[in-house]
C-alpha cells in the first residue's frame, strides 16, 4: 500500500484551506488502488429532518459535524463513536434550515468551535461541547442587532460557514426582510468589531447606484449565503454576493445597484471596502453569485499573480489579482435588450467574458433542444418558439427560457489544484422557463380576489417563485396544499413571519396580509379584510419552472450535468464529463447523461477528484488529469455535500454528509460515510 507523505492531515476549514481551494496534499488514496475503497464506517446523528450542505471538519483525530437542528457533534473521525452533542436551542427555541459549514480556531489551550443557528452566532468549547458563556451574551450574539432597524424587523440568517481571521470571527448574512451585511466579531468576547453593508448607505460608495434613496433601510437582499475566502498573510477578506429582491421584476429608477452580484474584497481587520467587481448590474434573471472566491495563486502572460476566482452561475470564470482587483479575464461589456415590464429599467449593458472559456451552456437556441424522442423535441420546440430567448433577456409576460437558475456553479463552488493550476467545478446545464403575469391587471387581480383574498398576497409577496402558482411545490421544496392537517393558524403565521427551516422570514408582510394568507394557505374562508390595489403593475413570474420535457427529463440536449476541469494558466477546458446518470435511459442504450447536482468537490495529490452531489446517489472518484471514473458506490442517501478528506495515523480517509433532500428531492437521512482503502 501506497503511504502518505504525512502520520496525519487535518480539514480543519470549510474548504479545506482559508482560500477555500479545496486541495488536499493526502496521497495515500491514488488513482492505482481508489478502486479498492471501502466504507470504514458510517455515523447516523439521529435526524432526518433536512439537507446537510456543509463539509465536515477534523482536527487531531475528532470530526466536528451538524444536524438539522443546527447541533454540533463531535465524533472519533476513525471509527465514527460520537463523543459529545451540543444544541444550540434554549428553552422554547427550535433551529433549523441550511447550513453550510461551521469554523474551528485554536490557540494555547483553547480550542473553539464558532457557528450559526438562526439569527445567532455561538461559541463552543471543541474539547467539551459546552457553551463558552464568556462569549457575547451567554455563549451567542444575535445578528439582528446594531443595524438600521429594530431587531424584530432584520430576520437575519446566516448559512455560510464563518471564517477565521486572527482574533475575529467573520460571518455573512442574508435576509429577505432586510439588508444583509458581512461583520467580524472578537473570536474571545463575541464583541462586533466592524459591519459592512451589502447595500450602501448615504455617503458610501454605490449609494447612488440605487436610484431609490431609501433602499438602504426599506429593501432587502443582496445576500452573503455562499461563503467567504480569507487572505491571512495580506489581511483581506472576500465574498460574494445576490440580487436584491424582489426577483425577476424590480421597478423603479435605473442603475447598478451595488454591491448586487458582486465579488467584494475588504480589509479584514477593519472591513473597510477595498475593492470590488459587478459580475451582472441590476440582476433580473436570479443569477445571484452562488458561491465563495476561491484565492489560487496561477500564471498570468507568463507571470505569477496572487489571484481570485469567482465562478458564476452562468458557467463563467472570473479573475482577479485578489490585492489590486484588477480584472484579468477579457470582458466586454455589451448592449442587452430593454425590459418590455411597465416601469422596470433593466440595465443597458452586461459583462460578457470571453476569456476563459466557459465551463456550461449560456443561451437555449433551437440546436439546444431535446433529441430524446421524437415526441419530447416536438414538445420543446413548440415552447420554445413561443417564448424568448437570447443572452441577458429580461422576463417578460411572454415568457424567456435560460440557463442558469441552478447554475452554472452552484453553491459549492470549484477545487483548485495549485501543483497543475486546474480547477475542477461540477455544474448543472438545464434551462428553465419563466413567464411573468401582471396581478394588478383588472382581470387577474379580480381572478385572485375571486378566489380568495389570500391568494392575492400569495401572488404578489412571491410564493410562486418557491412553491408554485398553485401550491404544488418544486423539487425538495414543499407542496403546501395540505398544510391543515399539520397546522393552526397562529402555527402559520408564526412561520411566514419568522421563517423555518430553508424558508426565510416575511417580516416585511403586513398584518393583514398575513393573516389572509395563512386562511387562504389553510383553505379556510377569509375573515380578513385586505386592501385591493388596481394601481401600479406588479409582475410576479407565474410560471417558474425548470424546463422539462413530458416524462420530467431535461429538454434540453444532454448533458445535463457535468464535471469540468479548467486550466487557470490558459483559461481553457481540459476536460468536461457527464456527471451523474438515469439508470433507466442508461439501460436504454442512452449515453450517460449527466444530472442535476448540488454539492462539490474535492481534489488530492494523490490524483483524484470525488464528487457526490448528484441524484442518483452516487459517491464517485475521477482521475484528475483526464476526467476518467475511477470508482463510485451508492450512498444510503443522496450526497448533497462537499466531501472532506483527512489521514490520523497514516490512514487516509473520505467522508460526505449523505442526507439527501434538498433541492433534488430524494429520500432525507442522517448518515456520515466515511471511507478507506481495505
Amino acid at each position: 500500500m501506497t503511504q502518505t507523505t504525512t502520520a496525519s492531515l487535518d480539514w480543519p476549514i470549510t474548504g479545506g484551506d482559508p482560500g477555500v481551494t479545496r486541495f488536499a496534499a493526502a496521497d495515500q488514496i491514488t488513482k492505482q488502488n481508489v478502486s479498492r475503497l471501502k466504507v470504514a464506517w458510517t455515523y447516523h446523528s439521529g435526524n432526518k429532518a433536512g439537507n446537510i450542505q456543509g463539509n465536515p471538519l477534523i482536527v487531531d483525530g475528532v470530526m466536528y459535524v451538524t444536524t438539522p437542528a443546527q447541533e454540533i457533534i463531535a465524533v472519533n473521525a476513525t471509527n465514527g463513536q460520537e463523543i459529545w452533542r451540543h444544541n444550540p436551542a434554549r428553552a422554547g427555541e427550535k433551529f433549523g434550515g441550511i447550513n453550510r459549514g461551521i469554523a474551528y480556531w485554536n490557540e494555547g489551550n483553547e480550542q473553539r468551535i464558532l457557528f450559526t443557528a438562526n439569527h445567532y452566532l455561538l461559541a463552543i468549547d471543541a474539547r467539551t461541547g459546552k457553551t463558552i458563556e464568556s462569549f457575547g451574551t451567554s455563549g451567542r450574539m444575535d445578528l439582528n442587532e446594531g443595524h438600521m432597524r429594530p431587531a424584530s424587523d432584520m430576520k437575519i440568517t446566516a448559512p455560510a460557514s464563518p471564517v477565521i481571521y486572527n482574533d475575529l470571527v467573520i460571518v455573512g448574512s442574508m435576509s429577505w426582510s432586510a439588508p444583509a451585511n458581512v461583520s467580524g466579531f472578537d473570536v474571545r468576547t463575541g464583541k462586533k468589531r466592524w459591519t459592512f453593508y451589502t447595500i450602501p448607505q448615504p455617503g458610501q460608495l454605490g449609494y447612488e447606484s440605487w436610484g431609490d434613496p431609501d433602499f438602504w433601510k426599506d429593501g432587502a437582499g443582496v445576500n452573503v449565503w455562499g461563503g467567504l475566502s480569507v487572505d491571512p498573510k495580506n489581511g483581506m477578506v472576500y465574498f460574494a454576493t445576490g440580487q436584491p429582491k424582489n426577483d425577476f421584476y424590480r421597478p423603479g429608477k435605473e442603475g447598478s445597484q451595488l454591491y448586487g452580484n458582486c465579488i467584494v474584497a475588504l480589509n479584514a481587520n477593519t472591513g473597510q471596502h477595498a475593492w470590488h467587481y459587478q459580475v451582472i448590474h441590476r440582476d433580473l434573471w436570479d443569477l445571484d453569485l452562488p458561491c465563495a472566491p476561491i484565492l489560487a495563486d496561477f500564471n498570468y502572460k507568463g507571470k505569477p499573480v496572487p489571484g481570485v476566482v469567482q465562478l458564476t452561475k452562468t458557467g463563467n470564470v472570473f479573475l482577479f489579482n485578489r490585492l489590486t482587483g484588477e480584472l484579468l479575464s477579457d470582458v466586454e461589456e455589451r448592449p442587452v435588450p430593454l425590459s418590455t415590464l411597465l416601469d422596470e429599467q433593466a440595465y443597458p449593458t452586461q459583462p460578457y467574458v470571453r476569456w476563459p472559456q466557459p465551463f456550461s451552456k449560456q443561451v437555449v437556441t433551437r440546436n439546444d433542444l431535446t433529441d430524446r424522442t421524437p415526441e419530447a423535441h416536438a414538445d420543446a420546440l413548440a415552447r420554445f418558439e413561443k417564448a424568448d430567448t437570447g443572452w441577458y433577456v429580461p422576463p417578460t409576460q411572454k415568457g424567456v427560457i435560460y440557463y442558469g437558475i441552478h447554475g452554472g456553479a452552484e453553491w459549492s463552488g470549484g477545487a483548485y489544484d495549485p501543483t497543475t493550476g486546474n480547477l475542477y467545478v461540477n455544474a448543472n446545464e438545464l434551462a428553465w422557463h419563466i413567464t411573468m403575469i401582471d396581478i394588478n391587471a383588472k382581470e387577474k387581480s379580480a381572478e385572485a380576489f375571486a378566489q380568495h383574498p389570500g391568494r392575492r398576497v400569495y401572488l404578489e409577496k412571491g410564493c410562486v417563485g418557491c412553491h408554485g402558482s398553485e401550491r404544488q411545490g418544486n423539487g425538495g421544496i414543499p407542496a403546501l396544499t395540505s398544510l391543515s392537517k399539520k397546522y393552526k393558524k397562529p402555527d402559520v403565521v408564526q412561520i411566514v413571519k419568522n421563517g423555518r427551516g430553508a424558508m426565510p422570514a416575511f417580516s416585511q408582510i403586513s398584518e393583514d396580509e398575513v393573516q389572509a394568507l395563512a386562511e387562504f394557505l389553510l383553505d379556510m374562508e377569509s375573515q380578513t379584510a385586505v386592501k385591493q390595489s388596481n394601481q401600479k403593475p406588479v409582475y410576479r413570474a407565474m410560471n417558474y419552472t425548470k424546463f422539462l420535457d413530458k416524462e420530467n427529463y431535461p429538454a434540453t440536449k444532454a448533458p445535463w450535468g457535468t464535471l469540468n476541469a479548467i486550466n487557470l494558466h490558459t483559461g481553457q477546458l481540459v476536460w468536461k464529463k457527464p456527471l451523474g446518470e438515469y439508470p433507466e435511459l442508461t439501460a436504454k442504450g442512452i449515453p450517460v447523461t449527466g444530472r442535476e447536482n448540488f454539492g462539490g468537490c474535492i481534489v488530492t495529490k494523490g490524483g483524484l477528484v470525488f464528487i457526490a452531489a448528484t441524484g442518483d446517489e452516487k459517491f464517485r472518484a475521477f482521475d484528475k488529469d483526464t476526467g476518467e471514473l475511477l470508482w463510485e458506490t451508492t450512498l444510503p442517501f443522496g450526497g448533497y455535500a462537499t466531501p472532506s478528506t483527512y489521514v490520523v495515523h497514516g490512514k487516509q480517509y473520505v467522508v460526505i454528509a449523505a442526507t439527501g433532500g434538498g433541492k433534488l428531492g430524494t429520500k432525507t437521512g442522517d448518515a456520515y460515510v466515511a471511507f478507506a482503502l481495505e
